[in-house]
């Protein structure tokens, strides 16, 4: 097996040496005096902005149009192009799980990876259970370009991000004009606007608006208008001589869908399955939402009754207010500093299937079952459908808010650049989880909820609901209410000792502070009427209400550094090299494993604290006028700890994982050019308290992931397709049950009309693959034949008309 991996890596390398020797003579006979090369000035990730040859990172830029033309239905499948990164986006508008290079997902969204906007993060933590960063990000023509930067200094310029940061840098309205974008769905209902407008309002003094306003169902049919809201940004800039400052705003107000892994059809063996959908559920198309699905009624965190409209699905708000401020005092003195403020906040409602079979299976096994008939009717349920005991998941964001500054001083001599700062920030963690459960059919069509009656004809379930909260899983209503601080004074060094060579060196230091409480860890039932009808029905006769509550007050630390070195060999060429340490705190997924949090000498809490990565590259990069290649040799070695709540299940791991990446563009002439990535990952688990799963892959990590965009342009007229795809990897870390690997491709063509009018017609998931991103069970032994699996939605058109002015 080794010897297969280092086969391959072999014939990579041989591959840009070839490259490397072909550019050299393509230096001697077709380039001009000028020595032109395609590159790009990239700012993430480095104390001070250059090109990317001359620099020991990998980072990738997406430019609005390439966003446009690879049909992104979500803000995570916009990552999907982007080299290294791997973007579970089937979850919606949000609650995606990203990561890079082979480092794991045991927990959901992104623990190593963070997304900022202008140089901040947008949540200090990218993995908070139901308020992951994504769901308060979206793109929007008002953003100028994505940068990516997959592992390297990411560790020194950003608190729990070592595996990179993905940056959203958005207009400052210095270019005059703006557009108006109009696109709707052309096979799925979507109406979504997107306008920018740049303008100055005197000398050196600029104003940016933006934003988008959208409504419709989304890619799966959920019975009833799942996505409505937007978005507006604000952006004032005054310049002056040997400065500028920045003030910005941001607004967003969205309801989108959120799915969660659905019910789907399994045949075959593990390493030999054979997925399709349920009669009655197109795992491409369905959700779990209903229109006969639409309130919920609970016990909300404080005692009272919270009653929820389910359809608000994500209700993502944030407001948020932020400043950038830079001054040249002269003699190489500079000082650079950014600050956000952001209230953050909504709800997260979301139907899950705890367990999916025949009526037998799920609703004869009710205690006291006698008859079942569909909610609110007397007709008797269909004996041969099948049903879902669902878990709706309810969860309260009552406060996300957070505070980041990062203020730098920047000193220059003739062969060194110095970067010190002080980041600081606050992030509130204030949750209320109040699920349920229901009885409903599977059913794409708008899914009917079931009531079971006793042998008397005494109705067990409440218009489907058949427990205030969530027995199955151990009893969840939960509360978190926490506040993470930290302050990470960092430092990077820049040298230039000979003229092709550039060391660099940094070290960052979180000092973090953990306060405030949660509850739910001895819950009780109670008999409450919660409806309130002035009847106790058999549901109410045990209600859960949260019980319990353990302080929390401890500290951590997380030392990062990096060390890098680029050298050019010329214009074309460059190799580097990089080896950087850091970490990412435990947040929320450590609360409820039984730990003791308020003693910061407790070696077991301090064990699972941080979860450390250690990582190095060596990559080569080459540059000409109409192509460039960057390849990444990486190793990343991670340890980690995770506490799941659907099972209860502590988990401490240590992963391994190494491999080589590859990003690239060619452009053969004017009218044809190619843009391709692909990774090669061998990951293993290389510790685990479960001693049965060491030596294994780690759950849902492919060998492979690769894109590619041929595109052509003839005048007016520019095609081409986007096509991302990925082999097969497991299901769960056991090592049984297979994903199969997919390609999705996603085509588009794009007509000026006029020289300000621009019309494009997209297509994502054109072939309707079947790409399965994760499924809840690890093995088909012991199942009755179905799964419950999250998967890309299948082929859906779009188009839009671009107006510039």
């Amino acid at each position: 097996m080794e010897s297969q991996v280092i086969k391959k890596l072999l014939i990579f390398g041989t591959m840009n040496i070839a490259a490397f020797m072909f550019s050299q003579t393509t230096i001697a006979d077709t380039v001009s005096t000028r020595n032109k090369t395609i590159d790009e000035v990239v700012i993430t990730g480095n104390s001070n902005p250059k090109a990317s040859i001359k620099t020991s990172t990998s980072i990738s830029t997406l430019k609005p149009a390439d966003i446009i033309n690879s049909a992104p239905r979500t803000t995570a499948e916009i990552f999907r192009t982007i080299p290294g990164i791997r973007a579970e986006s089937s979850g919606g508008e949000g609650n995606s799980n990203i990561t890079v290079r082979g480092v794991p997902v045991s927990a959901g969204g992104s623990r190593y990876l963070l997304i900022q906007e202008d140089g901040l993060p947008v949540m200090q933590f990218g993995d908070i259970a139901f308020g992951t960063q994504d769901q308060f990000t979206r793109f929007d023509t008002f953003v100028s370009r994505v940068e990516a930067l997959r592992g390297g200094s990411a560790s020194v310029f950003a608190s729990n991000s070592p595996a990179g940061i993905i940056n959203f840098i958005t207009k400052t309205g210095e270019k005059e004009g703006g557009s108006i974008t109009q696109q709707v769905g052309l096979n799925y209902k979507n109406f979504r606007t997107d306008i920018d407008y740049g303008t100055p309002l005197g000398k050196d003094f600029y104003i940016g608006v933006g934003g988008f306003y959208r409504g419709g169902d989304g890619p799966r049919k959920t019975g009833y208008t799942s996505n409505k809201g937007g978005q507006f940004r604000l952006s004032l800039l005054k310049k002056f001589e040997k400065g500028s400052i920045r003030v910005y705003g941001k607004y967003l107000d969205d309801r989108t869908a959120a799915y969660m892994p659905m019910p789907i059809a399994v045949s075959g063996s593990d390493s030999h399955p054979d997925y399709s959908s349920l009669t009655n559920y197109n795992i491409l198309t369905g959700a779990l939402q209903s229109s006969n699905f639409k309130n919920d009624i609970t016990l909300g965190a404080n005692g009272q009754i919270l009653k929820s409209d389910i359809r608000d699905g994500m209700h993502s708000v944030s407001k948020a207010v932020g400043m950038e401020f830079n001054y040249d005092f002269g003699s190489g003195w500079k000082v650079d500093a950014k600050a956000r403020y952001a209230a953050n906040g909504g709800q997260f409602l979301a139907p899950f299937p705890a367990s999916v079979g025949s009526k037998a299976e799920i609703l004869e096994s009710v205690a006291g079952y006698g008859s079942a008939v569909y909610a609110g009717t007397n007709t008797v349920v269909d004996s041969n459908a099948k049903y879902m005991k669902t878990v709706l998941f309810n969860t309260k964001l009552n406060n996300l808010n957070n505070f980041f500054s990062d203020v730098n001083v920047i000193k220059k001599w003739d062969k060194v650049k110095m970067n010190a700062g002080v980041y600081n920030s606050s992030q509130n963690i204030n949750l209320s989880w109040n699920w349920n459960t229901y009885l409903m059919e599977v059913s794409d069509n708008n899914a009917r909820l079931v009531d079971v009656l006793n042998s008397t004809g005494t109705k067990i379930t409440d218009n489907g609901l058949l427990n205030y909260g969530v027995p199955a899983f151990g009893g969840v209503n939960r509360i978190y209410d926490t506040k993470y601080s930290v302050i990470a004074p960092h430092a990077q060094i820049e040298i230039n000792p000979i003229q092709n060579l550039t060391l660099d060196i940094g070290a960052r230091y979180d000092f973090g502070n953990v306060s405030g409480s949660f509850s739910g860890v001895h819950n009780i039932t109670k008999a409450i009427d919660v409806n309130q009808n002035g009847t106790l029905e058999t549901p109410e006769l045990a209600v859960e209400v949260v019980n319990g509550t353990v302080p929390v007050d401890y500290k951590y630390g997380i030392f990062g550094y990096s060390l890098g070195a680029n050298y050019t060999l010329n214009s074309r060429n460059a190799v580097f090299a990089r080896v950087s340490q850091g970490g990412s705190a435990s947040a929320d997924r450590i609360l409820f494993a039984g730990y003791n949090y308020t003693n910061n000498d407790d070696p077991a809490l301090d064990a699972v604290k941080v979860n450390k990565l250690n990582q190095i590259e060596v990559g080569y990069k080459l540059r000409g006028s109409n192509y460039f290649l960057n390849t990444t040799l990486f190793q990343a070695r991670t340890i980690e700890a995770n506490y799941e709540a659907t099972t209860q299940l502590r988990t401490e791991n240590k992963y391994e994982s190494f491999g080589v990446e590859f990003d690239g563009f060619y452009k053969f002439n004017k009218n044809f050019d190619i843009k391709a990535g692909l990774t090669y990952t061998h990951a293993e688990i290389k510790n685990a308290i479960d001693q049965t799963i060491i030596g294994n892959i780690p759950r849902r990590t492919p060998k492979v992931m690769y894109s590619f965009n041929p595109n052509v342009n003839i005048e007016k007229l520019s095609f081409g397709f986007f096509a991302v795809g990925s082999t097969k990897a497991y299901t769960q870390d056991r090592n049984k049950l297979i994903m199969p690997g997919y390609i999705i491709v996603n085509p588009y063509i794009s007509y000026r009309l006029l020289s300000n009018l621009t019309l494009n017609v997209n297509a994502n998931n054109v072939f309707n693959a079947l790409a399965i991103t994760e499924a809840e069970e690890g093995t088909l032994q012991g199942t009755n034949g179905i799964i419950r699996a999250r998967t890309l939605p299948g082929r859906t058109f779009g188009a839009s008309v671009k107006f510039d002015f």
